[in-house]
């Protein structure tokens, strides 16, 4: 998945293009999401618009702590944490959107 590169004798690790839409993506429909929850106030009790925002945020932070992991020789390491921080903000922030349902 990751291509092993080597530019001006420095090897580093490309990130994915799956993974760089994704990362790019999820940045460009987090601003709207977010000002939509905060400007409309009656939308920000909808359990529709607070799981949408759920998942772009997920998926931005889960695309952006790998690609953390590129650069570096500690791969695993930071695809754990990726998954854990993937783990932590879905159960808090489902605890959110249930409870405002």
């Amino acid at each position: 998945m990751w291509a092993e590169r080597t530019v001006y004798q420095r090897a580093f690790r490309a990130t994915p293009v799956a993974l760089w839409v994704l990362q790019r993506a999820s940045g460009v429909l987090l601003g709207p999401l977010v000002a939509l929850h905060i400007l409309v106030p009656g939308l920000a009790l909808s359990s529709v618009l607070n799981g949408v925002l759920l998942l772009v945020l997920l998926v931005h932070g889960y695309s952006g702590v790998c690609r953390l992991g590129a650069a570096k020789t500690k791969n695993a390491l930071y695809k754990t944490t990726a998954i854990a921080w993937c783990i932590a903000v879905a159960l808090f922030g489902s605890l959110v959107v249930l409870a405002g349902s």
